[in-house]
């Protein structure tokens, strides 16, 4: 590594390190005053809150680490062109992508480790905090909550429901796959409803088929008055059991959801699926692809307040990434975009206009 490698990427990390504890901070400020009133209600003692705000580190880290790095890199190089040091090294012979390669690496080393977060972390520490707010801030869900179109699976089971409410902890319209130990789907059951009671749930007026193979009915089906179903989760944790893979399942998980909802023949909740799936894909190597969008536009800043140009351009290109890539993926999960290419196709737009950009910079 040259020594400007090391000094270019020396300022990007300590800009970055800055940048990141201050984002930090001020979550914590916001999050303990929105929440500081059923803190305060609930009696949370201290060493909880502790746990509390140290588990929510990795959602923090994967809201704030882009626009950091966005931050740091615009801000360093504002600082190297107005002491005119950029002049100096492209002077020197050094092109200005091999220039750019220590920020590059960092921005992918630091999407690494955010796929790493991801993926071991996250849904983990989410767990952990829904435990928290259950128990000492936030007692209990609304008993008046009504959640529709669940689709969810428990053990060997897939479950798809109309709707579930916790009034009378009932489960409506719900259909049931349930697999063999191989994986494959062996029975269908529809039940008109599922009501949890005493601890076990029982389906009510249950139709219950036999599949082959190929998922097609065997034979007549049983009809059940009264039907014991073997769901694990209680109402409520139903409800957050949804949350959870919804927004912070790892991409083996997603994959078996995938696996079982081709299994069905589940066309429209697959679709949604993929999106999903390659979209954890992207989330974590955003940092990669800002860094590299960014780049022609951080080359040419020559403002002498360079930390405020360097907050104002890098929270608008980041809140403009952001924007794009949600609209795209609403576009797939209407049928717009293939469902894979749907949270691809900003990133990529970004890498060319981003290399395109280095290209013609003189």
């Amino acid at each position: 590594m040259r020594i400007v490698d090391r000094y270019v990427l020396k300022n990007v990390t300590k800009s970055y390190l800055f940048v990141f504890l201050v984002f930090v901070g001020l979550f914590f400020i916001a999050d303990l005053f929105t929440n500081l009133a059923d803190i305060l209600k609930a009696k949370t003692p201290l060493l909880i809150l502790v746990k509390y705000y140290f588990y929510m580190m990795p959602l923090i880290f994967k809201w704030v680490s882009p626009y950091s790095l966005l931050i740091s890199v615009l801000y360093t190089y504002g600082e190297l062109n107005r002491s005119n040091e950029v002049i100096t090294i492209r002077t020197a012979g050094i092109s200005v992508l091999r220039f750019s390669f220590p920020v590059i690496f960092f921005a992918f080393f630091i999407s690494c480790f955010a796929f790493f977060v991801q993926e071991n972390l996250l849904m983990l520490s989410q767990k952990r905090i829904d435990d928290i707010k259950i128990q000492y801030i936030k007692q209990s869900i609304s008993p008046t909550t009504e959640e529709k179109d669940l689709s969810f699976s428990s053990s060997n089971m897939i479950f798809f429901v109309r709707s579930l409410t916790l009034k009378d902890n009932t489960l409506r319209d719900a259909t049931i796959f349930k697999e063999d130990n191989k994986g494959n789907i062996v029975k269908k059951i529809i039940c008109r409803t599922i009501v949890y009671e005493d601890g076990k749930w029982t389906g009510d007026d249950a139709l219950e088929y036999k599949l082959d193979s190929d998922g097609k009915i065997l034979d007549k089906p049983f009809f059940w008055k009264k039907l014991d179903i073997e769901l694990e989760e209680k109402p409520h944790e139903i409800i957050y059991k949804k949350t959870l893979l919804s927004q912070y399942a790892p991409l083996k998980t997603l994959r078996k959801e995938i696996r079982r909802l081709k299994k069905i023949k589940a066309y429209d909740k697959l679709s949604n699926l993929i999106i999903d799936y390659h979209q954890r894909i992207v989330e974590p190597f955003s940092h990669f692809f800002l860094i590299i969008g960014i780049l022609p536009f951080a080359l040419e800043i020559k403002k002498r307040k360079v930390a405020l140009s360097a907050i104002g351009i890098g929270l608008l290109f980041g809140f403009s990434y952001y924007v794009f890539l949600s609209i795209s993926i609403a576009l797939g999960k209407i049928g717009l975009i293939l469902p894979f290419f749907a949270p691809w196709l900003i990133p990529i737009f970004f890498l060319v206009v981003g290399f395109t950009g280095i290209k013609f910079i003189r």
